[in-house]
């Protein structure tokens, strides 16, 4: 016989809701035959309606984009249709030189520069049977000898938005972190799983270690140190020796943080009296979280990217403009009097505050797919990829991540071709202007499906069963130099171009997994939930539990869209920054300096 038991709501999960559960039975009686067929319904419409939601899959996505970006690069340009659209510095040319901004529909959602087909009937002309004098001309607002872009097409020609959820993971991710931006930098190339970068100070009685990233780890946790750039020793008898096992090399977090405001989330304090006697440590050493010290192998974080891949197509959204929204910032357009072409009197816009909506067109369904750890998502992902398709930048885009980016220098990491986005280098198509004057690489629309697209550096801890972003991707572009020369090539003394960068993937979440770890000994493994993992050493299963739809914990966990006719609807709102990477000098270590603060970091 197949053994029941009934349990409280409150044991559903750590601090679940308590219901009533009392049957009220009234002192009337009724009976009725049940019919062949028939069988029990649930009555109670609050009921139901929590049934209905939780079963549901089915997810529609949407919400608004705002551009947060100021267009700060000025250069010159000798081709000539971006010549006859620039935004000129005073308005026109100043002692001969035609310097300016690149128009900002080069970097809008929704362009404004399109054109329309208009039919112009020839005036004094007369039409008989089926012959027709009629002739279709083009109209719009700026000088078409680049391309031509059709109204239906704007929305599409810059910036292309997906879904994409995280399938996998790679471990072995090549990354670079330099200190100093000479022409000759020492260049530190590590792997994701290596962990994360630190910079070493000798401080007294301690070593300092300041990661570039948020570290993740507290006082009384340890942490494991890469041998590269490292030497350890241990002790054989009285005797110092050479160690590379990991016992040798993982040590006690004494402390973190410094003087500093925020340093807490940076730096760790490890005292030089846990290490044997000619340790030496490199400039740069790369470390990963270790819980405890028994068991090292089994509590140590694991350092990995993310791997996306689409669940959806260029066709399947729509953006369109905000209405009755103001915006904060004031929108920077003129009147040019005068071009190198001799065009006169006409309007470009060189910022524009813009806020968009987008609007997947069919609801997502959440089935058949799973995540990097083995589960079916709780999160997917709105994914805004630069498309390019007008040519004016080099693409496709660079990957690199908080520590790639410095204040006063442009990381090596970028020199040259490795850092490219690999899984959009089939998506590139090449064509000749409209002038037959210069070839232009842009990028084409991704397919459903496209895979090993690179998302966040990220831990993942076994015991705490959780992910932790480390640092979210970027995806890094420029102007071409023979296109727009804003010095691109020589700033700071670089190697390789300064540009513009901005986060791809945004967070949509659908589900939420309680931040309490349940555990249980039991022998029945079928009822237990996917993300269940066995630890062998304790004899458990561990798991987080599931919340419900519209249930949110007293710490303020869970999620809860709105719920109409099987449709969860799931609104989210996102601050699309397009930083440039000049100006921008918020990038150290993440802190911001509160003196000598310039307007343009932002």
């Amino acid at each position: 016989m197949e053994k029941k038991q009934i349990i409280l709501p409150t044991k559903k999960y750590f601090k679940a809701n308590e219901e009533d559960l009392n049957l009220r039975v009234g002192l009337e009686e009724s009976e009725v035959l049940l019919r062949q067929g028939d069988k029990d319904i649930v009555l109670d419409i609050a009921e139901l309606f929590d049934k209905e939601r939780n079963e549901s899959n089915k997810y529609k996505i949407y919400g608004k984009l705002k551009m947060v970006f100021r267009n700060l690069y000025t250069g010159s340009t000798t081709y000539e249709p971006l010549q006859r659209n620039m935004f000129y510095l005073n308005y026109g040319s100043v002692n001969g030189e035609w310097d300016g901004y690149i128009p900002y529909n080069e970097f809008a959602f929704l362009r404004k520069d399109v054109v329309r087909e208009v039919i112009v009937t020839p005036s004094g002309t007369t039409t008989t049977g089926d012959y027709n004098t009629n002739t279709s001309t083009l109209t719009g607002l700026t000088y078409t000898g680049h391309t031509i872009i059709p109204a239906i097409e704007a929305p599409y020609k810059n910036w292309n938005v997906y879904l994409s959820y995280v399938y996998g993971q790679d471990e072995n991710h090549l990354m670079h972190y330099t200190l100093t931006g000479s022409t000759n930098p020492t260049v530190y190339t590590f792997r994701a799983k290596d962990g994360i970068p630190f910079r070493v100070a000798d401080v007294g009685s301690h070593y300092e270690l300041t990661s570039p990233v948020e570290h993740g780890m507290s006082p009384g946790e340890y942490v494991t140190l890469s041998t590269t750039g490292n030497t350890f020793y241990m002790m054989s008898g009285t005797t110092p020796v050479i160690s590379t096992n990991v016992e040798h090399r993982t040590f006690n977090i004494e402390s973190v943080g410094n003087e500093i405001y925020r340093s807490e989330k940076f730096v760790i304090n490890l005292l030089k009296n846990e290490f044997v006697t000619g340790t030496t440590l490199g400039s740069v050493i790369f470390g990963k979280r270790c819980l405890d010290y028994n068991n090292i192998t089994g509590t140590t974080s694991q350092y990995y990217v993310h791997k996306h891949k689409t669940l959806t197509g260029v066709d399947d959204y729509i953006l369109d403009k905000v209405g009755f929204e103001s915006p904060v910032w004031e929108e920077e357009k003129g009147v040019m009097y005068e071009t190198s072409s001799n065009d006169i009197d006409y309007i470009v816009e060189m910022n524009r505050m813009e806020s968009v909506l987008f609007d997947f067109k069919e609801p997502f369904i959440l089935t058949g797919i799973t995540n990097n750890l083995g589960y079916t998502p709780t999160d997917v992902y709105v994914t805004v990829l630069f498309r390019n398709a007008n040519g004016y930048f080099n693409y496709p885009p660079k990957v690199g991540y908080k520590f790639n980016f410095h204040d006063n220098w442009v990381d090596m990491h970028f020199s040259g071709n490795t850092s490219i986005e690999s899984a959009l280098s089939g998506n590139v198509t090449t064509f000749t202007s409209r002038s037959n004057a210069t070839t232009f690489t842009g990028g084409t629309a991704v397919s459903i499906g496209t895979s090993g697209l690179t998302g966040a550096f990220v831990e993942y801890n076994q015991m705490e069963l959780k992910e932790r972003i480390v640092s979210e991707a970027f995806h890094k572009f420029n102007p071409r130099y023979d296109i727009f020369n804003y010095g691109q090539n020589s700033i700071y003394g670089s190697y390789e171009k300064v540009g513009l960068y901005y986060q791809p993937y945004h967070r949509v979440k659908l589900r939420q997994l309680s931040p309490y770890i349940e555990s249980s000994n039991t022998d029945q493994i079928l009822n237990l939930p996917e993300n269940t993992k066995y630890f062998e050493d304790e004899g458990i299963w561990k798991w987080r539990d599931l919340y419900d739809q519209g249930y949110i914990d007293p710490d303020g966990f869970g999620v809860e869209h709105p719920f109409v006719n099987g449709t969860h609807y799931v609104k989210s709102n996102i601050n699309f920054y397009l930083r440039n990477e000049d100006y921008y000098t918020n990038k150290v270590d993440g802190v911001i300096k509160f003196k000598n603060k310039d307007t343009t970091d932002c």
